[in-house]
């Protein structure tokens, strides 16, 4: 039945899991369900893990369960990408990285809190954010303008450019 697995790498943590909700609440709302397509997150914990040996490891574990046809997208968030050299410099790495194993990278500027509130969030607030994010809906309210981006814009994200390779847009 399953025709497509997609691996969704967050920075995130599976115990705030704050990422992935986001992510989800897009997938939701600009894409039509298709049950040909099973998606599940893969937590890097941090964006400095992403080609750590355990979760390459975790990784290859589900593409060798369906080798057919498994796509693995990154979610990274830009941070300070326009200020810091270091942050820049790792961002390239990892963007590197995701052309060598033909991943997909979806980037967040400056991050996925401030792409889809619209402004930073401590982390310990977090949390709590996405929650009221989905309690209230208001993924109805992020501009798909937003999440189309091809470049480095603030609040922008081109989560929906690389999405919809994969999933049918809702009309």
């Amino acid at each position: 039945m399953m025709s497509r697995q997609i691996l969704l790498c967050v920075e995130t943590n599976s115990k705030a899991r704050t990422d992935y909700q986001y992510i989800n609440e897009t997938i939701h709302r600009f894409y039509v369900n298709d049950p040909k397509i099973s998606y599940k997150p893969i937590f890097l914990e941090s964006k400095s893990m992403y080609a750590s040996p355990k979760k390459q490891k975790e990784i290859g574990k589900y593409i060798k369960a369906y080798p057919e046809d498994t796509t693995v997208i990154y979610f990274i968030d830009l941070d300070d990408y326009d200020t810091n050299y270091e942050t820049k410099k790792l961002f390239e790495d990892i963007k590197k990285y995701c052309e060598t194993h033909a991943y997909e990278l979806v980037f967040f500027c400056r991050d996925v809190e401030e792409v889809y509130l619209g402004k930073r969030v401590n982390d310990k607030d977090k949390v709590n954010e996405v929650k009221r994010f989905k309690s209230k809906k208001m993924i109805e309210a992020v501009l798909s303008q937003n999440l189309s981006q091809n470049e480095y814009k603030i609040n922008g994200s081109n989560i929906l450019n690389v999405l919809d390779k994969f999933w049918t847009r809702k009309n």
